[in-house]
């Protein structure tokens, strides 16, 4: 049975005709028959199944299409290209020198070599396929975008950099060589150099919406914000639906504390993709910072219903319920994160302050340990035990504690404040004097916590005028 490739006169007529063409190579196979196709019919089928991600049917094609047509170098191309994709590095080479035997001069067979190649570290090997590969091609944005990997893959970063830039003067909106290209700026710490390009770009062409959002990027690294939300601005007036840009700047703004702001960036991608888990997330967040807690915890579970394991918005919605003071609730979900994330100490941090707070004394006080022993870089695991063994009357314990802290964190002043308080409760306001003399001396702005903790201290005159004294004579 054959197969016509007759012109097409649209889209729809393209579509109905791959459509056809894999109905009936799926009916050959169910029928164990043998129909013949044309070249062209059996690559729009490989592609079909490429595009679906159904590789073991798209190399099941090609091998079918070669023996129905075994001098065609495009099937045993395609062949390579599916061997590479799906992990067979050594039956695509294998494949690709069949291609090379019959037709040394093909495009393709030097770009999958050399992107073979590049994934197993054979850099300088690779790098000889892309060069073969240029004079073949009269559209090389792509190779020099490959050869700009490998060269980023052999930390040769300036040459990266020359043909990444090589790539966008051949396609001057390619996106993802603007992003890598970014990237190298940002690790070879050359930001500045990356305004220059970009800000070239934008004169050449002021309507590139890939040059402003990557302005964009690059102002953002060297925490110019409010210079790269003005970029993402004009990213956004060029190509409305340019989710990236909104993202961007609800980063920005959420990093800037406009919570409201960037709560309403994320939700305008809506409009153009379909939310993801990490939007949910971003979006709680910026809620539990307004102190939003129900929009908080609405938005947590969302990103929980698209991926399950992600513990950190577990954890988001307990301490949601943690700032209401729903213990039990709370202790549900952060056991929950826990067994997403086992090794996480702040999840057994805030584990313990549930337990605390339900009068689970030997279970909050096991947590705490676990953290500080586990974890003693956490300064609030430190803080935490502190708290918890002064309120459950061990106070001299908790000086010996924050000692073992203070070692860890000399330069924290909340450390040396809280000392103060342990050693004031435990009698000692001598020794209490002079932990408050060192916590003035790194953080004079912090002493209100004082008073907050130990309201007593306002009638030690000792210590209200070291605090003023401090606070007259920075």
């Amino acid at each position: 049975m054959e197969e016509d490739d007759d012109d097409f006169d649209n889209q729809d007529d393209l579509n109905e005709k791959i459509e056809l063409s894999v109905s009936r190579f799926e009916e050959m196979i169910r029928n164990q028959d043998r129909y013949f196709f044309d070249v062209d019919a059996l690559i729009r089928i490989i592609d079909f199944y490429i595009e679906n991600g159904e590789h073991s049917k798209a190399l099941e094609v090609s091998g079918y299409a070669f023996s129905l047509h075994p001098n065609s170098v495009n099937f045993l191309i395609k062949q390579a290209h599916l061997f590479a994709i799906t992990g067979q590095e050594k039956r695509a080479l294998d494949t690709l020198e069949k291609v090379e035997r019959i037709s040394p001069y093909d495009l393709e067979l030097h770009i999958i070599r050399g992107n073979i190649l590049n994934t197993s570290g054979q850099f300088s090997a690779a790098l000889e396929c892309f060069k073969k590969a240029l004079p073949l091609s009269d559209v090389k944005d792509e190779i020099y975008f490959s050869m700009a990997i490998t060269y980023q893959n052999m930390l040769n970063y300036p040459k990266a950099i020359e043909y990444f830039k090589l790539a966008i003067k051949q396609n001057p909106n390619y996106e993802l060589a603007m992003e890598e290209l970014s990237a190298c700026w940002g690790i070879t710490g050359k930001l500045q150099e990356g305004i220059v390009y970009f800000k070239l770009l934008i004169d050449k062409d002021p309507y590139s919406y890939a040059a402003w959002y990557n302005l964009g990027d690059v102002q953002c690294r060297l925490g110019n914000f409010e210079e790269a939300l003005q970029a993402f601005d004009y990213c956004i007036l060029i190509k409305e639906d340019y989710a990236p840009a909104y993202l961007d700047q609800a980063h920005v703004l959420a990093m800037l504390g406009h919570f409201e702001d960037a709560i309403q960036k994320y939700k305008q991608t809506f409009e153009y993709y379909k939310p993801d888990a990490i939007t949910y997330f971003n979006i709680a967040e910026c809620y539990e910072k307004l102190e939003q807690m129900d929009d908080a915890r609405t938005y947590y579970k969302k990103a929980v219903k698209l991926l399950p394991d992600m513990a950190q918005a577990w954890y988001g919605i307990a301490i949601t319920l943690e700032f209401e003071d729903r213990w039990y609730e709370a202790i549900h979900y952060v056991r929950k994160a826990i067994e997403k994330d086992a090794h996480n100490a702040e999840f057994w941090l805030l584990l313990g302050d549930c337990e605390y707070n339900l009068n689970n004394i030997e279970e909050a006080g096991e947590w705490y340990v676990k953290v500080i022993e586990e974890e003693p870089e956490l300064i609030d695991g430190w803080i935490s035990y502190a708290h918890f063994l002064t309120e459950t009357g061990n106070a001299e314990e908790a000086v010996a504690i924050t000692d073992k802290a203070i070692m860890f964190h000399p330069e924290c002043a909340e450390l040396l404040y809280r000392q103060t308080i342990n050693l004031y409760s435990a009698g000692s306001p001598l020794e209490s004097y002079h932990f408050l003399e060192m916590a003035l001396e790194k953080d004079p702005e912090g002493s209100g916590v004082l008073f907050d903790m130990l309201p007593d201290l306002k009638n030690d005159q000792h210590v209200v005028n070291l605090i003023r004294n401090k606070k007259n004579n920075p």
